[in-house]
């Protein structure tokens, strides 16, 4: 499959060619990937939600003066020339300061729920990191499959060119007839059909492969499949890694411990916020200079916060609801990724190599047997198909054993392949 894949389709001969390894993909993903650069800042902003939650909530200071003096018909009269505190000309001003004070542990909750927020984002954040990981790979295996598909019927058309050609001076001679060398160039145009498809499905993988590395420019890659000779994987050990190790389960169980968090912190705002606070009035009061203390708090009488400490509850039977989804779908997707992989297995068994070598056979000797008039074009159409689907399936079992073994990667989140 690497032999067939070495050589690039000649359409992008003008863009610069470059081999790549999955691991070295992965590597360049993982650091320039711009869904995944993005998707981090969510956790960043979870991060910034905790700090800002830890932060005592600002004293409010006001200042107020006499703008106008009705008695004597002054603008701003800040001072007072008559010296009379009990009838004053002017100097009249007064200020207060307020703290508003969380109680019930208020803020100290909203700490703890915008951490767990943290602890979700970054979940979510390695179950978008598993997913795109998984779509560069399905794509790096069908690019390097279509590129071999690409060489292979390529060269198969050289082939029936070449053939095509002494067949043209053979009808001139007379020694053929018209309808074979019509029934040669229809093969030959089917063979266009087939490499002008791979050429446009080639183009859109490579662009989705250049986006998932997030390469501007027009590199034509080649991808070099990875050989593994990993031992065969034990069904309940996987089930085992994926319920350790998938992050969508994790979204789930960080969510209900989110909804707990939400819960707890729903039941603080039930105890309304204390208001404390001092002023000072010269001139405004019982008193030419007043001193006063304040306290205030919302009483709760009908607003207990009901409402939301129910939906808090409800939230958390939701999310457990959830888990239990997770659970199932992870312990599912782990037994259909195991079941392919076996099945493709299977397919790569029975291609041993006496088999490859007779197929081989039947492609190398129907040229030679229909040029010696050995066999007739029906036969001769018929065993370079015959041919041409075995090593096209050839390379398709290559794709589907690695296909089902990342699979196997994704579905455990690990590195078992």
């Amino acid at each position: 499959m690497l032999l067939f894949a070495s050589v690039a389709p000649s359409s992008f001969a003008q863009t610069d060619t470059l081999r790549l390894t999955l691991p070295q993909a992965e590597q360049q993903f993982l650091q320039k990937n711009f869904t995944l650069i993005a998707q981090k800042y969510n956790i960043n902003v979870a991060e910034a939600a905790v700090q800002q939650a830890k932060l005592w909530d600002n004293p409010n200071f006001e200042f107020e003066f006499n703008a106008y003096n009705p008695n004597t018909s002054k603008i701003l009269p800040l001072r007072n020339p008559s010296g009379d505190l009990t009838n004053p000309t002017g100097g009249a001003y007064s200020w207060q300061i307020q703290q508003v004070l969380n109680l019930a542990g208020r803020r100290s909750k909203l700490v703890a729920l915008n951490e767990a927020n943290t602890e979700v984002q970054q979940a979510v954040f390695q179950d978008a990191m598993r997913s795109l990981r998984y779509q560069l790979a399905q794509t790096f295996g069908n690019l390097a499959t279509e590129q071999a598909q690409y060489a292979f019927i390529r060269e198969e058309r050289v082939r029936l060119s070449g053939l095509l050609e002494a067949f043209r001076a053979q009808l001139k001679l007379g020694v053929i007839s018209e309808y074979e060398v019509t029934r040669l160039e229809l093969e030959q145009r089917n063979a266009d059909a087939s490499l002008n498809d791979l050429l446009n499905q080639i183009s859109q993988d490579e662009a989705t492969l250049r986006i998932l590395l997030a390469d501007q420019s027009s590199t034509y890659y080649i991808p070099e499949l990875p050989v593994t000779n990993a031992s065969t994987p034990v069904l309940n050990q996987l089930l085992d890694q994926a319920t350790a190790n998938r992050p969508d389960l994790l979204v789930a169980q960080r969510q209900t411990a989110y909804a707990q968090k939400n819960l707890t912190y729903q039941k603080s705002l039930a105890t309304p916020q204390l208001m404390v606070g001092a002023n000072y009035e010269r001139f405004g009061e019982a008193y030419p200079n007043y001193y006063g203390l304040q306290v205030a708090m919302d009483l709760p009488f009908k607003n207990r916060n009901q409402g939301n400490i129910q939906a808090a509850k409800i939230g958390i039977e939701q999310n457990t609801q959830g888990v239990n989804q997770s659970q199932l779908q992870v312990r599912q997707e782990v037994i259909s990724a195991y079941e392919q992989w076996l099945h493709a297995q299977q397919l790569q068994a029975g291609t041993n190599a006496d088999y490859r070598q007779r197929i081989q056979d039947i492609g190398k000797n129907a040229t030679i047997d229909y040029q010696k008039r050995v066999i007739d074009l029906v036969s001769f159409i018929d065993k370079v198909r015959s041919y041409k689907d075995a090593q096209l399936n050839f390379i398709n079992l290559t794709n589907q054993l690695y296909q089902a073994q990342q699979q196997i990667n994704y579905v455990t989140n690990s590195k078992t392949f």
